[in-house]
């Protein structure tokens, strides 16, 4: 096997295997020996799929000396896949003890693109049961660890994917995200996490949590490798709406910003609205930002229709399973769903209603603003059981607290992407930008160029002022 430095990005890693620095082989076998030695501390894979993925990595390699033209644009790329997307090759839990064993007859639409890609897929990756909670410590498969500090959630609930890539056990993930469920885990371990506007990537395939909150996206190591990854799951790759070749693009001039303001105020620990404020300085001391506006809405009045509309329709998909299996299910997420089925039609109808005058209103904002501004996490990564967290001097429970910045976002299916902004006695920071429905070039432009100023803060200050 050669010797080669395991690459730091998707991108460069995809590099190297086109110049033949990495066979396909030897950058699958790396990883999956890294998994087998990491994962009984991390808890990051619930299954690994080390026979497949050694067998699609022998086929890129067979392709790549004999028809290197037929090569597809992740041709090699070792990737991990959140396990609540169905793989035929490989079973598909759900992070539950009644699908344990269950395996699909069918890969789901992003699986499909990602073969057709050549992407060798190493396993699937840990999750909160059925994807509903934020912590992902999970009743029957323990707590993923973070790698960052392994006495630490990783969030969740697309945590082991997190901890995949923060870890190096793959090149980038695939999860998904309901109210923060792709740049939570993002966030606590220090890597990015896209979701992507509602609807760019298809979510057949994959189980629901709430169907018109559901997104599916990639979590990666840099925004290059968010655009990349996404082209293939949309099918953007090599069209006029590439999101990678729009980063290629110009940057244009300064950025107006807009923050939520009380939001932040209210729910953000000391230090991490303190590292916020003094990030937002060092933006506009560096003038990629030149002007600053406040924007206002009802947290309440958010939280209250996001968590009707999602616990309406994940009742939905569990009512029989509840009523056969309810005693196989973990504590935490059984009552979530006990509550759910408390909420009537006439709520869940009104939160719809809602939904569509709020995505109406943030529309309106980009009008005046380029991105949205905020912490990703009201908190750096919790210490594994945590329940309740003080913020201003009052206990708040530790999963409606971790979702308060990430779930207007679902509720309007506005694109939005964690990116690190620091270190804070030891734990990384996410800054969260949000873009306008639909503009997800635009997006990724902007998470470009703010991504690109906080390396350079970060190098010269240790991302602290």
């Amino acid at each position: 096997m050669s010797v080669h430095t395991f690459p730091d990005s998707l991108e460069t890693g995809l590099r190297m295997l086109a110049a033949g620095q990495w066979t396909a082989e030897e950058l699958t076998n790396h990883c999956l020996e890294r998994i087998h030695s990491q994962n009984p501390e991390l808890n990051a894979f619930l299954t690994v799929s080390d026979a497949y993925a050694r067998q699609r990595a022998h086929a890129v390699d067979t392709l790549a000396t004999s028809f290197p033209e037929g090569l597809g644009p992740l041709a090699g790329a070792p990737i991990s896949i959140k396990d609540l997307i169905h793989t035929s090759f490989a079973p598909t839990t759900y992070g539950s003890q009644i699908y344990r064993d269950y395996r699909p007859t069918a890969n789901a639409s992003v699986v499909q693109r990602l073969e057709r890609a050549h992407a060798i897929i190493v396993g699937k990756t840990h999750l909160h049961e059925f994807a509903y909670g934020i912590t992902n410590e999970n009743a029957h498969y323990g707590p993923a660890r973070n790698p960052v500090d392994t006495k630490r959630m990783t969030g969740g609930s697309s945590g082991g994917s997190a901890a995949s890539v923060r870890a190096s056990l793959a090149l980038a993930s695939i999860g998904t995200d309901t109210g923060g469920s792709i740049r939570i885990p993002a966030s606590l371990t220090g890597i990015v996490g896209y979701k992507p506007t509602h609807g760019l990537v298809p979510v057949d395939g994959v189980l629901p949590l709430a169907s018109t909150l559901d997104h599916v996206g990639p979590l990666t190591r840099t925004v290059r490798d968010a655009a990349l990854l996404t082209d293939v799951l949309a099918l953007t790759h090599g069209t006029g709406s590439s999101l990678l070749g729009a980063l290629d693009e110009i940057a244009e001039g300064p950025l107006r910003i807009g923050i939520p303001s009380r939001l932040v105020e209210r729910f953000a620990t000391d230090p991490v609205a303190n590292h916020f404020a003094q990030l937002v300085s060092f933006l506009e001391e560096s003038h990629l930002v030149n002007w600053k506006s406040e924007l206002r809405f009802d947290e309440d009045e958010i939280a209250l229709h996001q968590g009707n509309i999602q616990g309406a329709e994940a009742f939905s998909v569990h009512r029989t399973w509840l009523q056969e299996h309810g005693h196989l299910y973990g504590e935490d997420v059984f009552e979530r769903l006990q509550t759910s089925s408390k909420i009537s039609a006439q709520d869940y109808i009104y939160s719809l209603a809602f939904r569509q005058a709020f995505q109406r209103e943030i529309d309106g904002w980009f009008d005046e603003i380029d991105v949205i501004l905020l912490p990703t996490t009201p908190v750096f990564a919790p210490i594994l059981g945590t329940e309740s967290v003080v913020v201003r001097g009052e206990a708040s429970h530790i999963r409606p607290l971790m979702t308060r910045f990430t779930n207007p976002w679902n509720l309007s299916g506005m694109p939005a992407i964690s990116i690190p902004g620091g270190i804070v006695d030891g734990l990384p920071f996410g800054l969260q930008l949000v873009g306008r429905f639909g503009k997800d070039a635009r997006l990724l432009q902007i998470a470009a160029r703010v991504e690109q100023a906080l390396t350079d803060w970060n190098e010269t200050t240790g991302g602290r002022r």
